[in-house]
């Protein structure tokens, strides 16, 4: 999530939310934005719905420390005010109060067969006996029939254990491909842009597009709507998750984020310069705090938080260092 883009009333309205709620706002100050406010009747709907993106927002975060941790912060100096006025970007850009809510409960798949929230992996024995666990913020549909056990994947990731069945074959598929158990354990798991199929025991078949290709264990491949990519053995490190570890070979901080954010109730965003740098290494995903905590410590960035709901994270500027 990089910074969002707002209409030119709703950037003014946050501007002034952000600066009234400094602590140090002298009065000539607070003449101006009661001209401004009255100055056009969008200016006090859009004054309006910051106000109420604020509330939402606190309300979401209930009592407690993390309240008061999101209070203090705007008090603090200009560098945490203007993560706070991303953070309030972010919310009016994505709704408010309805993508913090999403955050605790995936809105877009309650009617899945079977589903998981943020922050939760589930095990669910199948109706044939196998074992399918879903990563966090994942759903899945069941087709079981006479002929075939295919198990949808709506989003996110599972991990199957499948039981013998010579009469009818077990298929995850995708809105991209599917993928055949010729074996008993793997992974499939759905991205923005493509999907990665890994196997931990015996052998599967993915097929897309016209194309297929049979992976042993230890591998791992993309595809999407195009075809099949190459097997490759990191990818079955992708399957990692399902032990509460993500395992990361060169892969772009971006991607990382995007891993993080299942396992994470508020809301991240990550600039574009900090989302192109190169991350190597394995991260716990029930501790997504201390994951970003070693980020930080190994790259030139910096993670900043408001009270547990939102982070921001970008490059670390050079000339803060040298001072």
């Amino acid at each position: 999530m990089t910074a969002p883009l707002l209409p030119a009333d709703l950037e003014s309205a946050v501007d002034w939310m952000v600066l009234l709620s400094s602590g140090s706002v002298a009065a000539a100050d607070r003449a101006r934005f009661e001209q401004w406010r009255l100055a056009d009747p969008r200016h006090g709907a859009a004054w309006d719905q910051v106000n109420a993106a604020v509330k939402d927002s606190f309300a979401a975060l209930g009592g407690g420390e993390q309240r008061q941790a999101a209070g203090r912060a705007l008090l603090t100096p200009p560098a945490r005010r203007r993560m706070l006025r991303n953070a309030l970007g972010v919310a009016l850009a994505a709704g408010g109060l309805a993508a913090l809510v999403d955050r605790q409960t995936p809105l877009g798949t309650l009617t899945a067969d079977l589903r998981t929230g943020t922050a939760e992996r589930h095990t669910y024995t199948l109706p044939d006996g196998s074992e399918l666990t879903l990563n966090a913020r994942s759903a899945v549909d069941l087709d079981f029939s006479a002929g075939v056990r295919r198990v949808r994947l709506k989003a996110g990731a599972v991990y199957a254990r499948v039981a013998p069945d010579a009469e009818r074959p077990f298929i995850v598929s995708t809105a991209e491909g599917e993928v055949q158990a010729l074996g008993t354990v793997f992974s499939v798991a759905r991205g923005d842009e493509a999907c990665v199929a890994s196997v931990v025991e015996h052998r599967v078949e993915v097929r897309a597009a016209g194309q297929r290709r049979v992976l042993q264990a230890g591998e791992g491949l993309r595809f999407d709507a195009q075809g099949l990519g190459q097997p490759e053995t990191v990818l079955a490190d992708a399957a990692a998750w399902q032990s509460g570890m993500l395992v990361v070979h060169d892969e772009p901080l971006g991607a990382v984020v995007q891993a993080l954010r299942p396992y994470r109730r508020g809301l991240i965003r990550i600039t574009p310069a900090a989302a192109r740098l190169r991350v190597l290494g394995a991260f716990p995903l029930d501790d997504t705090g201390r994951a970003l905590e070693s980020l930080r410590q190994t790259l030139p960035i910096e993670v900043t938080s408001l009270g547990g709901w939102f982070v921001s994270i970008d490059v670390r500027d050079p000339r803060a260092e040298n001072k």
